[in-house]
């Protein structure tokens, strides 16, 4: 049976306007995506620029207080010292802030910019990491942000409190196809109750749920931490 040429006609013409309605819909989906990465790194940079506010500034302000107390006859012995490591300071903030903007505004690959930051981290031989990224792992743009800042809010806290010599970061995915985020280090430890189990970690809490992934922290006296982020499936 053939159907009439109007009616042929009309299956066309509801053909095409499904067609462009689904395009419509494709359109609309990448925008939001577009609208969702671009909010992301406008939140992200705001926050850097808090940070470089809050840390990289006071760098700064120890560098030029130093150097006045240099101008002002302070023995160079005494001075010295403190001046070239709040210089240092300063200059390891800002490689970390601008490795920051670049993974999150996609200037530079996430995996490159975490390696480089790790680089930079591990460059005066205090602590060693290990950082293992599964190159076939596929992450949204607001989880590399969020993932980023994990790893070295995560990192930052084994130099500052662990006393580890070596970390280790694994970024992967199970056979399950679950994703994950571990961070590893063979430090002091610490029960579960202890006051250093506090602001680095609720950090890292907070920015799992940003990203809708859970967290969980295994540490034990004498026997290092490991922290984990699942990511959404």
């Amino acid at each position: 049976f053939t159907p009439p040429r109007g009616t042929s006609y009309v299956a066309a013409g509801e053909y095409m306007r499904l067609l462009a309605f689904a395009l419509m819909l494709v359109g609309a989906w990448r925008a939001i995506r577009f609208a969702e990465l671009g909010r992301a790194v406008a939140e992200e940079r705001a926050r850097v620029a808090r940070e470089i506010h809050d840390g990289l500034a006071q760098y700064l302000f120890a560098v030029s207080t130093h150097a006045q107390m240099l101008e002002a006859g302070t023995p160079v012995e005494e001075v010295g010292p403190q001046l070239k490591e709040a210089a240092a300071l300063a200059q390891q903030e800002a490689r970390f802030a601008i490795l920051a903007l670049s993974s999150a505004s996609g200037t530079a690959p996430f995996d490159t910019a975490l390696r480089r930051y790790v680089e930079f981290l591990t460059a005066d031989g205090e602590l060693a990491v290990d950082l293992e990224i599964d190159p076939a792992i596929r992450l949204a743009p607001d989880e590399q942000i969020e993932i980023f800042r994990i790893v070295q809010e995560g990192l930052g806290n084994v130099r500052r409190h662990a006393n580890a010599t070596r970390a280790e970061v694994v970024i992967g995915r199970r056979s399950s196809g679950e994703r994950f985020v571990v961070i590893e280090d063979d430090g002091e430890g610490f029960p579960s109750e202890s006051p250093t189990a506090g602001q680095g970690l609720r950090n890292i809490r907070a920015r799992a749920s940003s990203i809708d992934g859970g967290f969980s922290v295994r540490s034990t006296p004498g026997l290092g931490t490991a922290l984990e982020v699942v990511l959404r499936t």
